[in-house]
């Protein structure tokens, strides 16, 4: 799945502006921290993004975006590009933002909750049916990958040297799980980048 745009979601569910989302987000924050990450739950979460990763490649929207962002990563690199390359660079940059709203994406977008996210993916088929298979509920998965999302952002910054005390709302147990299933998890990212070079 796309990890950045769910990376976000975190940031913006610990620090939701309105009321409404502020009283619903420190609900949120409190059931993510008091989430445990068990090895049964990242097996079954792999196995669902895995799937829904084979399902959104095959979308010729996503395959058409690839196309287009390799062609923008190929012109940006250029050191000087003609007024025809700059010209077309827009209309590749145009076309890549009008494919990425249209892309079908159950847990990327403006999520501000843990509904939020549930909600979306209910509406979403390929993803229900690779939960309903995992026997995991959309609820849990939601939990499930924002806790994960967060252990491994604050794993990330304690290996940097930039975090020397967790936060009061970041569960411990859940980093030291992170920390000990780097293996795992780096085998799962390995996978997923391998699936998303795969010719189509």
């Amino acid at each position: 799945m796309p990890v950045p745009a769910v990376t976000a979601a975190v940031a913006v569910l610990l620090c939701a502006a309105s009321p409404a989302y502020a009283q619903e987000a420190n609900a949120d924050a409190k059931a993510i921290a008091a989430y445990r990450l068990t090895s049964e739950g990242l097996r079954k979460v792999i196995n669902v993004n895995r799937a829904i990763l084979e399902t959104v490649l095959s979308d010729p929207k996503v395959q058409e975006s690839m196309k287009v962002a390799a062609q923008i990563d190929a012109l940006s690199k250029k050191d000087e590009l003609t007024s025809s390359e700059e010209a077309r660079l827009e209309q590749l940059e145009a076309r890549k933002a009008q494919l990425e709203e249209a892309a079908d994406n159950p847990i990327g977008g403006d999520v501000k909750t843990l509904a939020e996210m549930e909600a979306r993916i209910r509406k979403y088929p390929p993803m229900v049916e690779a939960l309903k298979i995992e026997g995991m509920s959309a609820r849990e998965y939601s939990t499930f990958w924002m806790a994960f999302l967060q252990a491994a952002l604050a794993h990330g910054f304690q290996k940097a040297g930039m975090m020397q005390q967790l936060p009061a709302d970041v569960n411990p147990g859940n980093v030291q799980f992170v920390a000990e299933h780097q293996q795992e998890i780096q085998a799962m990212q390995k996978e997923f980048e391998a699936l998303g070079r795969r010719p189509r």
